[in-house]
């Protein structure tokens, strides 16, 4: 499979690296404004150590042309921020041929967003879009072109917009990562965001922890005490409620971490969970509070979950207030920013439109 494999950061030279060393033709996309990424693995390859082995992969070829990435691939990986998509997006639109786009991973909305932001950037073509529901690494640059992965997911959530489409991107995308399972939908992925219902908290209750360390501290083992566990805990009882809400399986968060390997007991808290000894137990919390960890998990996560809660009745009073919070702390309205139904383009469908729209793709 020649896989085009869209960012060089820390899951993109992830996948750049585990893929080609699994026999895969890696084609590794970066944008020019951040060319200096790819230069060591121009040069001599990405570095790997950890839970994929160590040494050099050498992707097929690395570059800052976006349709020199794309042209002969099979699939078309997306592994950047989902601030990222929208430009993205618009970069691959007049070049696309029909080639199934996975976003690894889709965050909430990001199948529906980038599909869209497709259209609205001139492409006629047949939208296939697939989302996992997270990472399917826990990783790290140690810099530029060198990862350190911590852990590669154990199961993971897979769907694709349109619905029907599922199955087809499913058995493609499993013979690059087998460990995945077929969700009903994009919204089950979606509503299965676990990083946004612990990274806000975990950051915003321990904001002056960060702002005076600089982040010297172990962000889920140190970080995440009883008190912010309890509101990991209430966020994602609002998650789950959502799901519900439209007829999808709630699984909690804490059974996916335990489903995934990221934790090694079966528990109902997060505070055991995190304390545990998982993959993630010496991850270092992040030095501002100007972070993905927060912009990333606020506008692509909370804020399309809440504004579906709106429109569902169902109540999110934990996650309205974080987002309050998070929007008073970093001086910015983060509902102005956030991926809406609006902008999602979903607002005013109810369950059964819902349901259809998903499947098929087309609002009326």
């Amino acid at each position: 499979m020649n896989v085009a494999v869209l960012g060089a950061g820390n899951g993109g030279c992830a996948a750049a690296a585990d893929l080609s060393q699994r026999g895969f033709n890696v084609n590794l996309f970066e944008s020019q404004e951040f060319k200096d990424n790819i230069k060591p693995i121009v040069e001599k390859g990405v570095q790997f150590a950890g839970a994929i082995g160590t040494g050099l992969a050498r992707p097929r070829k690395v570059t800052t042309d976006i349709r020199e990435a794309i042209a002969n691939a099979d699939l078309i990986m997306i592994v950047t921020p989902a601030y990222a998509h929208s430009i993205l997006a618009k970069k691959i639109a007049p070049y696309l041929r029909n080639q199934p786009v996975v976003l690894n991973p889709g965050h909430t909305g990001g199948a529906i967003s980038f599909a869209k932001n497709l259209r609205e950037n001139g492409f006629a073509g047949t939208t296939r879009i697939g989302e996992t529901m997270v990472l399917t690494y826990i990783c790290r640059l140690v810099q530029p072109g060198y990862v350190k992965v911590f852990h590669v997911m154990k199961s993971l959530l897979f769907s694709a917009f349109p619905g029907q489409c599922t199955d087809e991107l499913y058995n493609a995308f499993k013979g690059a990562y087998p460990a995945i399972v077929p969700g009903r939908n994009v919204l089950e992925t979606g509503l299965t965001n676990l990083a946004a219902v612990i990274h806000p908290p975990g950051m915003l209750l321990n904001a002056g922890w960060i702002e005076f360390t600089k982040g010297e501290f172990k962000f889920y083992s140190e970080g995440i005490t009883p008190a912010v566990a309890r509101v990991v805990q209430a966020l994602d009882e609002e998650r789950l409620r959502l799901l519900e809400a439209v007829g999808l399986r709630p699984v909690t968060a804490t059974q996916w971490y335990y489903r995934q390997g990221c934790t090694p007991i079966e528990t109902t808290s997060f505070y055991e969970a995190f304390q545990a000894g998982g993959p993630d137990q010496y991850l270092r919390a992040p030095r501002t509070l100007d972070h993905r960890y927060v912009i990333e998990e606020v506008n692509y996560g909370l804020v399309p979950m809440a504004s579906m809660g709106r429109m569902l009745h169902v109540p999110t009073p934990n996650m309205d207030g974080i987002i309050r919070i998070a929007s008073t702390m970093g001086q910015r309205d983060f509902w102005e920013e956030g991926l809406t139904n609006e902008k999602l383009g979903i607002a005013g469908l109810w369950p059964e439109k819902l349901d259809r729209f998903l499947e098929e793709g087309k609002r009326d």
